[in-house]
């Protein structure tokens, strides 16, 4: 329906504001909401005061919109009102009357009369729910990019052991040497096991309550082949064999982890020591340890940072288990002014 000759622009607005479906309103020229319909009521439970006033300033003097959102808004509108904008989309996250946080879209379009913007028209859609699936899936994809890299990572070394025991085995005809690259191919097999596990979020991965000994871990760990050939002079002391209480597979994953890194990165012939103190499980060694810079990049990034500049993929499945366990992960310097790692949490069964 076309509005009368005596009515403005903004009536007009009103008419069509109050027959929609969803939250709506309109503002003046000044920002100032002039009109909201029902259901824009009915879904914020704001009182009149709050409605009909400037936008955004009332919503943030009254703590329903944060200082950054009303920043936002208020830059989206101005270009509507000053005619740079035919359409504008703002997503915000506010707080309703009732102390709900919900997160929506306005949709801005002007109010002409005579070539000139007098107005504008808000409509709002709560997208909540649409939200929080995109991030879901935000979450799902960081997941899978953290298997590929957990793969690609870890199973390097017991596949390049295995190759080489086949090889071995294909030159010399000497099949004795398959035994080692079936254990070899059984560690990888259990490697991929662990992968899925650590692809899910922390809170969803079941963790065994167990007595393991650090000793037999970093035994297991050096006669698995998963550091490849270690320099002659490499030294691994265990300085309290534990035991340490938590699941055995996952402890296996990320000590390993942080020893591989201290034997790639400590030095040429690193000393590496594992221990457990009062403040949790610790790999520490006496290499160049990290740059101030790069280890509070370390200490921010899912997943980690290498001083050689790689990923530091391994840092990021040491923070997944230490996550899964209620601990968290601190790295720090070691005694000796190389690098530390710290599991915080985990504790002694003594």
């Amino acid at each position: 329906m076309n509005p009368s000759p005596e009515s403005s622009p903004i009536d007009h607005a009103e008419s069509i504001v109050n027959a929609l479906g969803d939250g709506a309103y309109v503002l003046d020229a000044d920002r100032n909401r002039v009109f909201v319909n029902d259901r824009l009521r009915e879904a914020t439970g704001f009182d009149e005061a709050v409605l009909h006033d400037e936008h955004p300033e009332r919503l943030v003097e009254e703590g329903y919109w944060s200082e950054e959102t009303g920043e936002r808004y208020r830059a989206a509108v101005e270009r509507v009102l000053a005619g740079e904008a035919d359409d504008e989309r703002v997503q915000l996250t506010m707080t309703l009357a009732d102390g709900r946080e919900v997160t929506t879209e306005t949709r801005l379009t002007p109010i002409e009369r005579d070539g000139s913007v007098v107005g504008a028209v808000g409509v709002i859609r709560d997208v909540t729910d649409r939200v929080e699936r995109e991030r879901e899936l935000e979450r799902l994809n960081e997941r899978l990019e953290r298997l590929a890299g957990f793969l690609s990572h870890d199973l390097r070394n017991p596949l390049s052991v295995a190759r080489g025991y086949v090889d071995l085995a294909r030159e010399t005809g000497e099949t004795e040497r398959l035994a080692a690259a079936e254990s070899a191919f059984g560690r990888i097999e259990a490697m991929i096991d662990e992968a899925l596990v650590m692809a899910r979020d922390p809170d969803e991965i079941e963790t065994a309550d167990e007595a393991v000994d650090l000793a037999d871990l970093a035994a297991d760990c050096l006669e698995s082949g998963d550091f490849g050939d270690l320099p002659a002079d490499s030294d691994l002391v265990v300085e309290d064999p534990g035991p340490v209480a938590g699941d055995a597979t996952l402890l296996r994953r990320a000590i390993g982890n942080l020893i591989g890194n201290a034997f790639d990165h400590g030095g040429d012939a690193p000393a590496v020591r594992v221990g457990v103190d009062e403040r949790g499980v610790y790999v520490a060694d006496d290499g160049p340890g990290l740059p101030d810079d790069e280890r509070d990049r370390a200490e921010l990034t899912d997943f980690g940072v290498s001083p050689d500049g790689g990923t530091g993929i391994g840092l990021a499945i040491v923070e997944r288990v230490a996550a899964a366990h209620g601990w968290t992960l601190e790295i720090g310097e070691s005694a000796e002014g190389g690098f530390r790692v710290t599991l915080v949490g985990a504790e002694p069964t003594r």
